[in-house]
């Protein structure tokens, strides 16, 4: 039963790629407490922090993973070392990845375009504000299929973590009202359009 589930839910992502449309959420604050980590212990364990502490009528359908790692309802581990299957889900070229420890993600599970976030374990010495800036260029380059995303959102988090999240102008923005109150240590490091 679990594997005909993981086989749906693959399903559903690889669907989700090409899928046009996709509801937006509304954009309501939250009244998470903030929550102060010196250190956390994953990167999953970042994204479903922050999942956690939406609001309830913020929140969405969501799924976290990748292709071979999908859960449902919160924050996947996405596997670092396979360069293609980051790129083609998040437009991270492979010498971006290079300099990432661990990777998870957290994506509305109707579409990709509409929302996705990916917090980054950096290995050290790597600058997150340089690694947000080379995902960010990448983007410019993206042939995005069927919609785009309106707005991308950098965030730093010790500055051992970065979380890149691209989609909809309201779930962006829920998503870094609810990363700034829910993380004392979160710095945005860019929040603007996608300029396509």
């Amino acid at each position: 039963m679990k594997k005909l589930f993981a086989l749906i839910l693959a399903t559903l992502m690889v669907m989700s790629l090409a899928a046009c449309g996709g509801a937006n959420t509304d954009t309501d604050g939250t009244t998470a407490p903030a929550v102060t980590e010196s250190a956390w212990a994953s990167p999953d364990e970042i994204l479903n922090t922050i999942f956690d502490a939406y609001a309830e009528e913020n929140k969405f359908f969501a799924m976290g993973g990748d292709y071979t790692n999908m859960v449902d309802g919160k924050a996947g581990a996405v596997d670092v070392t396979k360069a293609e299957d980051v790129d083609a889900l998040f437009h991270v070229p492979a010498d971006a990845l290079a300099n990432v420890e661990a990777a998870a993600s957290l994506m509305h599970a109707m579409n990709q375009n509409t929302f996705t976030a990916v917090a980054y374990q950096l290995k050290d010495g790597t600058d997150a504000t340089a690694f947000a800036n080379t995902l960010k260029d990448n983007f410019a380059t993206v042939q995005w299929m069927c919609g785009f995303p309106e707005k991308v959102l950098a965030v730093s988090v010790d500055s051992e973590y970065v979380i890149v999240a691209f989609g909809a102008t309201d779930v962006i923005e829920t998503f870094k009202t609810t990363t700034l109150a829910t993380i004392d240590t979160a710095t945005v490091i860019y929040d603007e359009a996608l300029a396509i």
